[in-house]
């Protein structure tokens, strides 16, 4: 490959790690960024919070390089003692996990110091792993999980006596308490998704079944799932759009409920959407070029995804090259806010096909951009540099490659 394709491909590649670098952060306002809404009261809507956003939760923790300690979070923190306590001027966070306009994908501020004179009121607690006990705070107004610091080594617990349970006392039926935790709360329609209501409790008996309902935007029950055999635990494909998911439990006396906990807002996104590039390419050798290109944009992953598209190329200046037709086939990693594409395209022509600059011709395409407006699930723009190159042509790449820029709608 051409030398200086190489550095051109290498200067890509460190413009995005440059943009995606961190810096410490000092924040002077709660809310803006919020991982979490409606603002926390009691220690309740703490872990209801954890609960329905165990994903988020589980990416902020290996986005944040301490993914060991997800499950022991998880599973201490109904059982650990939270205080509530003001937080001050110099208060100093390792990380916090925050999601920007409290949309789009969970992401992590290092090295947090509180800037503002006014103190703030959270959660403290701590959570014990591999003889360490690690503290966190929780602001509020926001959610926004935080890592405080490690203290000292966990004393041992002396054993207690055990102590016989009281004898049970006659009392008339009470509801059972449900308690749900879905396994996704964003994720591709159509995708199975866990439903798991095995948490509920009924204070004066068991639970023998729970129903699964997906709701609309306009309360309107869309499916109704009752899970087979008496268990807690469903499955049902994650629905199209903004719903909800609810879930009711039924104890031994034929009493059913639901709660806040059992109520979670989801969002299922398709993994196919349109979309369409406006630019301009340069030759060199000189030829200027205006292109217009639409298509389809297929995601494998949150991370992953494949673009076709077809287009045009009109030449509009210059004395080399004639216009083209484009068949482009673009695979896309994107992080964040910021992409690379690499792939293949036609450049088809009705010139004269023994002249390097008119001929058709197979292309290497490479590309690295940004989004600059919108939220991923929605429409957004984003602004891109693209260079092109037929394979056979890479010899004479600084003559007759084609570097180019545009704006790319995903609709």
């Amino acid at each position: 490959m051409n030398k200086k394709l190489l550095i051109l491909i290498g200067v890509g590649t460190l413009f995005v790690t440059l943009t995606a670098a961190h810096a410490k952060t000092t924040l002077m306002q709660i809310g803006r960024s919020p991982f979490y809404q409606p603002p926390l009261t009691t220690s309740e809507t703490l872990l209801t919070m954890v609960q329905t956003r165990e994903k988020d939760v589980k990416t902020g923790f290996e986005k944040a390089g301490m993914v060991e300690l997800f499950k022991p979070f998880m599973a201490q923190i109904a059982n650990t003692q939270i205080d509530t306590v003001k937080f001050h001027k110099g208060d100093t966070f390792k990380w916090m996990l925050f999601k920007k306009k409290g949309l789009g994908v969970v992401r992590v501020a290092r090295d947090v110091t509180w800037g503002n004179e006014e103190p703030f009121t959270g959660f403290r607690f701590s959570i014990e792993n591999g003889g360490k006990v690690f503290m966190f705070a929780v602001p509020l107004g926001c959610g926004n999980i935080a890592f405080v610091g490690v203290k000292s080594p966990v004393a041992p617990v002396a054993p207690v006596a055990p102590v016989s349970a009281p004898k049970p006392v006659a009392v008339s039926n009470k509801d059972p308490e449900c308690k749900m935790v879905v396994s996704s709360t964003e994720e591709f329609c159509g995708e199975q998704i866990t439903v798991d209501a095995s948490s509920s409790v009924d204070p004066d008996g068991e639970i023998i079944g729970m129903t699964i309902g997906v709701i609309d935007a306009q309360g309107n029950v869309v499916t109704e799932t009752k899970v087979k055999d008496g268990a807690l635990i469903g499955y049902i494909p994650m629905p199209c759009g903004a719903t909800t998911i609810k879930t009711t439990v039924t104890d031994n006396s034929g009493a059913s409920t639901t709660s806040a906990a059992c109520n979670v807002a989801v969002n299922g996104t398709n993994r196919v959407r349109l979309v369409a590039d406006l630019g301009y390419y340069n030759m060199p050798d000189p030829g200027n070029y205006l292109f217009g290109r639409i298509g389809m944009e297929y995601k494998f992953s949150e991370n992953w995804g494949m673009l076709a598209m077809v287009g045009a190329a009109p030449q509009i200046e210059g004395f080399d090259g004639v216009s083209a037709f484009l068949i482009d086939v673009l695979g896309e990693y994107s992080y964040s806010r910021y992409f690379v594409n690499l792939g293949v395209g036609g450049w088809l022509t009705d010139g004269d096909q023994d002249l390097e600059t008119e001929n058709s011709q197979l292309d290497f395409i490479v590309g690295v951009g940004a989004r600059v407006y919108g939220e991923p699930q929605d429409f957004n723009t984003s602004l891109f540099l693209e260079v092109r190159a037929a394979f056979d042509e890479f010899d004479h790449f600084v003559d007759y490659g084609r570097f180019g820029f545009g704006v790319r709608f995903r609709f």
